[in-house]
Order: C-alpha cells, then structure tokens, then sequence
C-alpha cells in the first residue's frame, strides 16, 4: 500500500509566524522603540522580517520589509501627516527573521489568514504606495486617503520671512511626510523670484497659498486626500481643494 505525500511548506511557515505574532505584545511605535529595534538588527544581523502595524488593539496593516525598523519609520513618518490618527496610540509588533527564513515567509499567505479576523487592515486599500502617480491627481481618493486625509495644516519649520520660490518649494518637500509634487525645476528663472511670508502662518496649506500668489496666474495647485500638488496647468482637481494665485 501507498500513498502520495504533500507538505504545504507555505502554509507550515505562514502558520507558524501567524502563532509568533500573536504571541508578541504591542509595542509603542514611536522614535524610542525604533531606536531598540536597529539595535537589535545590528546585534542579530537580521534586518529582515515581517510586522504588524496597530491602531490601539486594532490590527491595521502587515507587511514584509527587508529592513524592519527603517520600514516602521517610514510609516510613522506617514501617518504623522494624517488626520484621524492618534500617532501614541500606534504600535506594532516585529519578526526579525534569518536570510533563509524570511525568502520563506509568504506576505500575502500571511495576511490571508489574518484578514478574515481583521476586516479593517489597510492592505489592499492605498495604505503602501508612497506616491500614487500624476494620474491619481485627479481619480478618486482609495480608502486609506479618504479616511486618513493629509493635515493640510502641518507645520513646515525653518522657512524665513523672505524666501526664493525654489527654496520655499525645496524646504516644503523636505518637510511633509506626504506627498509634494511641483513643476519647477532649480534651472527655471521662476524659481529664483523672492516671496514674502512675513505674518504667513508656516503651515503647508498657507505657505502653498504664498507660493501661488507669487508665480501668479496660470499656475495652480490642489490639496488632495494623499498629498499637495502645484502646477502651471489648466487641469481640475475634481476630488481635492484647488488652490489658485
């Protein structure tokens, strides 16, 4: 008598990390516990892994990252530009794996068998893109960008009452941990033309606003779910609030 075996070696692995996450406590997302994390991916020379993302006890998002804790940064970076989320109550929870390991750990196996539990996780809805394209600008915003809008108000330090287009564009970009695109180069006149800010809050909205007033008519620009756009266009922002000079 026989019989023909087949080891589901996915499954085996997904399974076995799934018992590990829910095994780990959440752990506070912040720069402190970041700090920790690179310690122990130096001291174990395993940057590689799987985490969770949460929202209080809310499981939110997992992804697979090649460097764990550079991974989370970029996230709490995210979601610090966001309406709607409490940035303390943000955690995760972290698998360091080994380089045999983590080519073994399938990410879609693993949220497949956390998803039935956990409808309200962000995969699958816009939460991972880092920017979604020009052709987003004027689509509808997915899920994540409508719940979590950006905060048109977030402040935007080390701008001087007196700047250059370019600089002022340049120092806004740097600063906001959503997405800014402009249509302005370092090479173009434009962006040597001086701007007044003085009395203008330093916010990304007002200083937005200020830049338009300055490269005046013909030039537009949108705030949208997931960042902030401006260019010299005829285009409409169906989904997001046009700004003009």
């Amino acid at each position: 008598m026989h019989a023909a075996y087949n080891f589901n070696f996915l499954e085996t692995i997904s399974q076995q990390l799934k018992s590990s996450l829910d095994a780990l406590t959440i752990t506070p997302l912040n720069a402190g516990s970041l700090a920790v994390l690179l310690a122990d991916q130096v001291r174990l020379n395993a940057r590689q892994g799987v985490y969770q993302l949460y929202l209080g006890n809310d499981l939110v998002y997992l992804g697979k990252a090649d460097d764990v804790a550079n991974r989370l940064d970029e996230h709490l970076t995210k979601l610090s530009g966001r309406n709607g989320v409490h940035l303390p109550s943000v955690g995760y929870k972290a698998l360091l794996l080994d380089r045999s390991m983590s080519t073994a750990a399938n990410e879609n196996v693993l949220i497949g068998l956390f998803l039935p539990t956990n409808p309200q996780m962000w995969n699958g809805k816009g939460f991972g893109p880092k920017d979604p394209g020009k052709e987003r600008d004027t689509t509808r915003p997915n899920y994540f960008d409508t719940k979590y809008p950006i905060r048109s108000d977030y402040p935007v330090p080390g701008v001087e009452d007196h700047e250059s287009i370019g600089s002022l564009l340049g120092k806004l970009k740097a600063a906001l941990p959503f997405v800014f695109r402009y249509g302005l180069d370092g090479k173009s006149p434009v962006s040597a033309l001086v701007v007044d800010l003085t009395g203008v809050p330093r916010t990304a909205e007002d200083l937005l606003q200020a830049a338009l007033r300055a490269l005046g008519a013909g030039w537009k620009g949108a705030i949208l779910a997931f960042g902030m756009v401006l260019y010299e266009t005829t285009k409409d922002y169906p989904y997001g609030k046009t700004l003009l000079p």
